[in-house]
């Protein structure tokens, strides 16, 4: 064979290789696709697809198309002017509760009242209804004409004529924050009701009126979270409007958890994913960080624990892509979780968090010999594996982290995944789907605040809505040296004026 032949062989031989190359990527992206599209989310190992045929006459009927939908444009000037900021009347059919606000000095003295000063305020019980406060008036021959104490809440203007008690500020809070209920859909559901309140006046009370409230508490509990030993660490995205672009730019949620003592979760709002976030958030901290593997960690000087969970996640992808030989490494992942829950059911005898972690000192050592065989068999198979293959590039995963992948086994302290993290931010990705994106950076980050609290108070096991209505109704009220008794893990109910 010439010279020439040669070059035109190992040409079409170099070509081959990549169109073969090309051909799996996309048969890979198109598996993923018809995954997400057609698939189920979960990432349980299920049985192979039953390809038995249905029975005669059981076979499903094909649908029939959907007919177009029309499309309907509306001109410029029919469109409806937004709502001018304004407190709207109360209904007249309203139930209304009575609340008499007495002097105590002038009742000693067994002076009678001649008149009252009376106030109203939108409350929640079980239903919108409304306070009604008369505050007698007295006409005390010592200090002359005395009025009944303003209804105590931090919101009291000086005269106690506030708008809305702290029952109805923690229903709106609760509804956007908790269950991500619009505040154009909240003041809809509430216009049903017989109460128009303009979705501005809404977004006032969340942001301005309970963020900066809870403002304090959140700094706080920044503050013990990192002191704690051990921390979760993760971010997750949401659109940011910004002045002077056409469109949303992505800002991001980045959530701190305490790994051990008194669960406790944070979220910061910030416009990037940059290393200077992760600097600014843990540049101090000493303690050790539960992650995945995203380089905007990497700088930081603090110990990283790496999570297994990531890892199955990239298993798991190949096999779905048809690389069934993936699953060897997914039932040794799965050996490892068995292990943990065989450790956590044992402690939950004893329930102390110390028990746990002496059971995981005793069910670790197996896991030990498991990780082991983990990573040798993932070196025998990258020899053998192309590089185009979705099973190398998760083995070359978990190699390239190895070491922060191991560190669970020398710490019972440390959680052998991220999930907690995970699980917490997993109520902004409803909330994008139902608000879709934060109006600017102060907003988010008055958003973060609230969900921060959110999530406390769900890992505590305790009701937000019922925890924020107490402490918008103790705040001013409580001493700066008691503040800690507030925050959700240390907070112990009092009864409600509406009981």
């Amino acid at each position: 064979m010439s010279p020439a032949e040669t070059n035109i062989m190992a040409s079409l031989t170099r070509e081959n290789k990549e169109l073969s190359a090309e051909n799996e990527r996309l048969k890979l992206e198109n598996a993923w696709l018809r995954r997400k599209l057609f698939g189920v989310s979960s990432e349980r190992l299920l049985p192979e697809k039953d390809e038995t045929p249905f029975l005669d006459g059981l076979a499903p009927h094909a649908s029939a198309p959907e007919p177009e939908k029309e499309v309907q444009t509306v001109a410029a000037h029919e469109r409806k002017k937004a709502q001018p900021f304004e407190y709207e009347v109360i209904p007249a059919d309203a139930p209304v509760k009575e609340i008499i606000i007495t002097d105590p000095e002038c009742e000693k003295k067994g002076l009678k009242p001649f008149g009252f000063i009376e106030s109203e305020r939108v409350a929640v019980q079980r239903s919108l209804l409304v306070l009604r406060y008369k505050r007698m008036k007295y006409n005390d021959p010592d200090r002359g004409l005395v009025v009944g104490p303003a209804p105590g809440d931090f919101f009291d203007t000086p005269s106690g004529k506030t708008k809305y008690d702290a029952s109805f500020l923690a229903k709106v809070v609760s509804d956007k924050c908790e269950f991500s209920i619009p505040l154009e859909r909240q003041a809809k559901m509430l216009a049903s009701s017989g109460f128009h309140i303009a979705p501005s006046t809404l977004g006032y009370i969340v942001s301005m009126t309970v963020s900066s409230t809870l403002k304090i508490l959140y700094e706080r509990m920044v503050s013990l979270i990192r002191h704690c030993e051990i921390l979760h660490a993760d971010e997750t995205h949401i659109k940011l409007v910004e002045k002077g672009r056409k469109k949303c730019r992505q800002a991001y949620f980045w959530c701190q958890m305490a790994g051990v003592g008194p669960p406790m979760v944070t979220f910061h709002f910030a416009p990037t994913r940059s290393k200077d976030v992760a600097e600014l958030l843990l540049g101090n901290y000493s303690g050790t960080i539960i992650r995945d593997s995203y380089v905007g960690y990497s700088g930081l000087a603090c110990e990283a624990a790496c999570c297994w969970a990531h890892v199955r996640r990239k298993f798991f992808d190949a096999r779905e892509a048809g690389y069934l030989h993936a699953e060897e490494f997914l039932k040794l992942i799965g050996n490892l979780y068995r292990i943990e829950q065989v450790a956590k059911t044992r402690a939950e005898e004893k329930i102390t968090e110390a028990a746990l972690f002496q059971e995981r000192r005793v069910a670790r050592r197996e896991s030990r010999i498991i990780v082991k065989a983990f990573f040798d068999r993932c070196r025998q198979v990258a020899e053998m594996e192309r590089p185009s293959s979705p099973v190398l590039k998760a083995i070359n995963y978990a190699l390239n982290i190895e070491e922060n992948l191991e560190k669970f086994l020398d710490n019972p302290k440390l959680n052998i995944d991220n999930n907690p993290a995970e699980r917490a931010i997993r109520g902004i990705a409803i909330m994008r789907k139902n608000c879709l994106f934060a109006g600017s950076e102060t907003g988010g980050q008055n958003l973060a605040i609230i969900l921060s609290f959110v999530e406390t108070c769900r890992a505590n096991k305790i009701s937000f809505r019922v925890w924020l209505e107490d402490v918008l109704r103790r705040f001013s009220s409580t001493p700066a040296k008691e503040i800690d008794s507030l925050l959700p893990q240390n907070w112990k109910p009092v009864a409600s004026p509406l009981d």
